[in-house]
């Protein structure tokens, strides 16, 4: 059976991820949830909300016109969070129990590609350390190093992009504490040290809201339009390119979007993925450079 913990967190997955798509009354998310087989109390669905609000910092607005409930959209990217976290508890939780009750669940789970784990037994020390304001240690082969390069670093975030892990810090560089960022699958020899440092105010997280990816996080962020081919707007809308999406307007054949993000590298592969679905609208110098690259790649065949 299920730990109540974990019952707790699927509740709270569960609504969540309904109420971020669709308003909807407490009896239909009471509802909802015994679709899952999950039956609660009145006094259960009162004490997710509060641990909603001031375990997560979310709360759930009451709309009394209607008598539904729904999330405050000032708190989108800090939902998108929530959701994240929650579903790497669900994963776990059911491969955990899977694996309890029956060894061949390897033979119905095909994982993407094994080689982007690679790191991931450091992820639980990097953690404590980062909580901790602890200096870390490692050596770390980058793709363009033939020797590996030892440092010493302040970690401050862990981040996720594309099922990689990176920890992100400042480490001295010619004499000067500078921000790094390092793939954990890159590192070798982890060493947490029992001395402290006391952190630089700066919030990491809120640098990479507009951002896809970890490349040029310094850089500000601008204003971009993409109209899409209408064939994607299900896919976009269910999937938004990125938290900061919204929606400007569409015809019959095509639809578009408004970012604000950061114009880098892990934006350009995610426009030049779409082939001929999307066109940059602005900002001009990344219409310029997606067309230079297509043209590049047209050329190459």
């Amino acid at each position: 059976m299920a730990s109540q913990p974990y019952n707790k967190l699927k509740r709270l997955f569960i609504i969540i991820s309904h109420l971020r798509h669709k308003n909807s009354t407490r009896e239909e998310l009471l509802r909802l949830l015994e679709t899952h087989d999950i039956h609660i109390e009145l006094a259960t669905f009162e004490r997710d909300k509060r641990t909603l609000k001031y375990d997560f910092g979310i709360k759930l607005i009451y709309e009394a016109s209607t008598k539904t409930y729904q999330l405050d959209e000032m708190d989108h990217q800090h939902i998108a969070q929530l959701i994240q976290f929650l579903q790497f508890n669900q994963i776990s939780k059911t491969l955990q129990e899977s694996f309890e009750n029956q060894k061949k669940t390897l033979d119905y789970v095909d994982f993407e590609n094994e080689n982007q784990l690679q790191g991931i037994e450091f992820l639980d020390r990097l953690l404590m350390a980062t909580q901790h304001h602890q200096f870390i240690y490692f050596e770390h082969q980058g793709f363009s190093n033939p020797h590996p390069i030892l440092y010493v670093v302040k970690p401050y975030l862990l981040k996720q992009y594309q099922s990689r892990w990176y920890v992100i810090g400042e480490t001295p560089i010619n004499s000067k504490e500078q921000i790094r960022i390092f793939g954990i699958d890159r590192m070798l020899n982890l060493r947490v040290s029992e001395d402290k440092f006391k952190p630089t105010p700066i919030n990491l997280k809120d640098e990479f809201l507009g951002h896809i990816g970890v490349s040029q996080f310094e850089k500000e962020k601008d204003i971009v339009h993409l109209k899409f081919d209408k064939s994607q707007k299900p896919y976009l809308e269910h999937l938004p390119l990125h938290s900061s999406q919204k929606f400007i307007s569409e015809t019959d054949k095509t639809v578009t979007y408004e970012y604000y993000l950061v114009d880098n590298f892990e934006l350009r592969q995610h426009i030049l993925k779409y082939g001929s679905l999307v066109k940059v609208l602005e900002p001009l110098s990344l219409a310029n450079q997606i067309k230079k690259e297509l043209k590049i790649a047209f050329e190459a065949y």
